[in-house]
């Protein structure tokens, strides 16, 4: 970690990020066997990704790594303490990373929702922990990381797309258009609201986009909303091509790259030629922007 520091950060990351991944990290690692398990596979995906002509063998190392990671993790689960919440909470974060570098064998839509799923749990690990993490050497991925937006670089071949705010408030109107249960079209509201509340904090103005706000989305009825999605409810699945529109903003990141297109071509082909229209600016943003070469870059949560 301490000689890859700039092959797992960003070159213009902040010192205190650094140190998390170059110091504080592998300190868990030490003291936590499933954390160190969990942290060596998940460099080997990147050790793949890097070297393409390795990446089989490599990416069998990441598996097997990962395995034994869940399996420890199981075998000690045992409520947060003070001694055990720092590795609690990097390991559910890595497990993240892990679930969009290796997508499931599923749809597209359907992978979208496992990790929907995944980061309920994510949720109430966070919550379980929060105490005892915001005193130690993680506290800045919560005060900074969860609360500030993370600056795009300038030499970023990303451009924050221009429009969806005319978009996201159009969607209003499309949540009416048919009837719907009063539930789901309550859980879709709530949804809509959280994308927008994204959708702030990369304002092609304010130039900067929060990970983890993107990552974590959504907060808010999030069993519901991937129920609705699950069975393709049509106005769930215009909400999540827009949601497709913020997972782009990640896209040059090795380890979720391709996201947000296989998603968006799964709702396109999934839906009726009716309602295909509500999505005409996801489409174009994502599926038909200019390709432009883009650098490996890394997690930073």
């Amino acid at each position: 970690m301490a000689h890859t520091t700039f092959v797992l950060t960003e070159h213009n990351d902040l010192d205190y990020i650094l140190d998390i991944w170059r110091v504080e990290m592998p300190k868990v690692a030490f003291q936590s066997e499933y954390v160190m398990h969990a942290l060596l596979g998940f460099s080997a995906l990147h050790k793949a990704h890097v070297e393409p002509e390795n990446a089989q063998r490599l990416r069998e190392s990441a598996v097997n790594h990962l395995d034994k990671a869940l399996v420890l993790y199981r075998s000690e689960s045992s409520p947060a303490t003070a001694q055990n919440a720092n590795a609690k909470f990097v390991f559910t974060w890595i497990v993240a990373l892990f679930a969009y570098a290796i997508p499931p064998s599923l749809p597209p839509i359907d992978a979208i929702v496992e990790l929907f799923m995944l980061v309920k749990g994510i949720d109430a690990i966070l919550s379980e922990t929060w105490y005892w993490v915001s005193q130690g050497p993680f506290a800045p991925i919560l005060t900074r990381g969860f609360q500030e937006a993370v600056p795009i670089p300038h030499e970023s071949n990303y451009t924050v797309p221009e429009g969806i705010d005319f978009g996201l408030n159009h969607l209003d109107y499309m949540i009416g258009v048919d009837a719907m249960l009063s539930d789901d079209r309550r859980t879709c509201a709530l949804i809509l609201t959280e994308l927008k509340g994204i959708y702030n904090t990369i304002h092609p103005a304010q130039g900067s986009c929060s990970v983890a706000s993107i990552l974590c989305f959504p907060k808010q009825d999030s069993g519901n909303f991937a129920q609705l999605v699950k069975r393709r409810v049509p106005q769930a699945l215009i909400i999540l091509a827009y949601y497709c529109v913020m997972l782009d903003v990640l896209d040059d990141r090795w380890w979720i790259h391709g996201w947000s297109k296989r998603v968006l071509q799964d709702v396109l082909a999934t839906l009726d030629e009716q309602w295909r229209h509500w999505i005409e600016w996801p489409v174009q943003t994502v599926l038909l922007k200019e390709s432009t070469p883009r650098a490996s870059r890394s997690f930073m949560v």
